[in-house]
C-alpha cells in the first residue's frame, strides 16, 4: 500500500476515532448506576435496569473498537497496515474501506 492511501486511511482512522470518544463521553450517563427509587414502580425499574446494560454492552464494544484503531494506527506507523495479521498478505482495500481496523483478511477471519 503506498503512502497516500495510508495517509487516507489514517485520516478516515482518527476521524472514527474521534466519534467513538465524542460517543463515549456523551453517553456516560446512561451507564451509571440506576437509583432505585420507590417512586417508580418494578415495571419501570426493570426497564431502567435493561436501558443500563444494553448502554454498557454498546460502551464495552466501542472501548473495543478504540483499541482496534489504536492498533490499526501502530499498524499504519510501524508499515505493516494492510497485510494480514495471520497469512501476511494484503487485505482487499474494499474490506478497508468498510472497516478500517480490521486485522484480518477475508480468508483468515
Amino acid at each position: 500500500m503506498n503512502s497516500e492511501r495510508q495517509a487516507y486511511f489514517r485520516g478516515k482512522l482518527l476521524g472514527l476515532q474521534a466519534d467513538i470518544e465524542d460517543d463515549l463521553n456523551a453517553s456516560k450517563s446512561a451507564s451509571d448506576v440506576v437509583e432505585l427509587d420507590t417512586a417508580i414502580g418494578r415495571l419501570s425499574r426493570m426497564d431502567a435496569m435493561q436501558d443500563q446494560q444494553m448502554a454498557l454492552e454498546l460502551r464495552r464494544r466501542q472501548e473495543q473498537q478504540l483499541q482496534r484503531i489504536t492498533n490499526a494506527l501502530k499498524r499504519i506507523n510501524n508499515g505493516t497496515y494492510g497485510l494480514c495479521g495471520r497469512c501476511q498478505k494484503p487485505i482487499a482495500e474494499e474490506r478497508l474501506e468498510l472497516a478500517p481496523d480490521v486485522f484480518l483478511c477475508v480468508r483468515c477471519a
